[in-house]
């Protein structure tokens, strides 16, 4: 069965549930029960650090630390199941337990963690940067901005051509002046380019793809068929994580999915990374968002391939993808088809702009989400700045990768509890909408955090890429903190298997 949210739920939507709709504040403590639907959260929630660790006009702290608790709440629920069905259970799969698993979260080191790309060191020198220089903002005739985001060879290829122009940024920003904004932003979208005019925010709110958005919850949650309760595989510790045994088929790139993975290998779980050779990497975020995981190929379109995938869903518990809208429905691999394969799987979706509204079908990156809602233009109104202003980091495909973690991990233990697969669903653009809904915040006079700031969150590794020092993973479960045990791989070295 699977069931539909009904407009306005802003947070998890779970087939059953009894409603929770509290009054909204701006902390962390009341964001995280909005957002996991438990009032009493705050009684098991420890926050420390300031309130305001990043500098911008929007509440990008709380919305790291809410979000980075709310994958710790998720793990917290699957050790209560665990620690349910070791006792016996009394009834319910968690008993009592979920609400006396503790939470701590640090505001300084989830603002660190939601920066990892930037902190990262390979040999002691920060990676090469993955924007390419066509990527950034243009003028255009109307004097409006559009944003280009040109990281994969493919996308600027296609930019360029479209443009008429050599690979030259000048050359770029000469065409670009001579057209409009919303014409030159639908040409590039038809032609299945990654662009976005920039728009104030009440453009944005009144937009059919914002208020489509905002029918949906930030966490959507709903049920893939029906199947018995399904037991968690033995673990000889706690210390293992709390998602130990299970296994996690991750067929995403660049930053929101790929965190969402790493997260859930840092709870212990079994992550298969599945890349294909044909697709563009970006090398320094593979090295950042690759933390333990192992590195496979299959090239879907290869009929071989294809029937491996099957046989390794087919065994999973996890499948974690963020191709485009519609991508691996047509390749077979849609929430529907992996159920058949393997019934009882938890199905997670990211996307870019949701799984409704007129451009639900759109490719997108946190950056452009930034640029189409307003974000960009609201700080650069806020700070006097002539071009847009991104916010101080990719922050909403880091918050969107740690709420697809949380659904992940709450799916997993509702299926220990009552059976059942799960479809988890989020995209950068709700998320947006989230940091929105929290109001304007100035703390753009702060000091960015420093190298002396994050080195008590810092973890050394070597591995392929190197000697990496690191941001660790934040927040604790019941006073552990969660870990990964291997370093990020290079794409093929290992083989397609579990």
């Amino acid at each position: 069965m699977s069931v539909d949210p009904p407009d306005g739920e802003p947070g998890t939507i779970i087939p059953g549930a009894p409603a929770y709709r509290p009054t909204p504040g701006p902390g962390v403590a009341e964001q995280l029960a909005l957002l996991v639907g438990e009032p009493g959260v705050a009684a098991r929630l420890t926050v420390t650090g300031p309130a305001d660790v990043l500098p911008s006009l929007y509440r990008v702290t709380t919305l790291a630390a809410t979000s980075v608790a709310a994958a710790a709440v998720g793990a917290g629920r699957l050790s209560a199941a665990r620690a349910g069905a070791n006792a016996g259970g009394d009834g319910d799969g968690f008993g009592d337990r979920d609400t006396d698993v503790p939470v701590t979260v640090d505001t300084r080191h989830a603002a660190a963690v939601f920066r990892s790309e930037r902190h990262l060191r390979i040999d002691g020198r920060p990676p090469p940067s993955p924007w390419d220089p066509v990527s950034g903002y243009y003028r255009t005739a109307d004097d409006r901005w559009i944003q280009l985001h040109c990281n994969f060879p493919h996308h600027r290829d296609g930019v360029l051509t479209l443009l008429g122009v050599p690979n030259d940024p000048e050359a770029v920003a000469r065409a670009i002046r001579r057209l409009d904004a919303p014409s030159l932003e639908a040409d590039l979208r038809a032609a299945g380019m990654c662009a976005a005019m920039a728009r104030p925010e009440r453009a944005w709110a009144a937009h059919e793809q914002a208020r489509a958005l905002d029918g949906l919850p930030l966490v959507e949650i709903t049920r893939l068929g029906e199947t018995e309760a399904e037991p968690l595989p033995p673990v000889r510790a706690m210390a293992a994580g709390p998602a130990a045994g299970l296994r996690v088929l991750d067929l995403t790139r660049v930053i929101a999915g790929p965190v969402a993975g790493r997260t859930l290998a840092a709870y212990g779980a079994d992550v298969l990374r599945i890349g294909a050779a044909h697709l563009p990497e970006m090398g320094s975020l593979l090295a950042d968002t690759g933390f333990g995981k192992r590195n496979a190929r299959l090239d879907l379109r290869v009929a071989a391939d294809a029937h491996r995938l099957r046989e390794l869903i087919s065994t999973a518990d996890v499948v974690l993808q963020a191709y485009r809208p519609g991508a691996l429905d047509r390749l077979g691999f849609g929430p529907a088809a992996v159920t058949r394969l393997r019934p009882g799987i938890v199905y997670a979706s990211i996307s870019a702009y949701g799984r409704r509204g007129p451009w639900c079908g759109l490719r997108g990156f946190d950056s452009l989400v930034q640029t189409a809602s307003g974000l960009a233009l609201g700080a650069a109104a806020a700070t006097g700045s002539v071009r847009p202003v991104p916010l101080p980091a990719q922050a909403l495909d880091h918050a969107t990768g740690y709420l697809a973690a949380y659904g992940v991990l709450d799916a997993l233990a509702r299926r220990a509890r009552e059976g059942g697969g799960w479809h988890v669903q989020v995209s950068l653009a709700r998320t947006g909408r989230w940091l929105q809904s929290l109001g304007r915040h100035d703390t753009l006079a702060l000091g960015d955090q420093t190298a002396d700031d994050v080195a008590e969150y810092r973890g050394v590794l070597p591995g392929d890429f190197g000697e990496l020092s690191y941001i660790r993973p934040a927040a604790t479960v019941a006073g552990v903190a969660p870990y990964w045990r291997r370093p990020p791989a290079r794409p093929n070295s290992s083989q397609p298997s579990w």
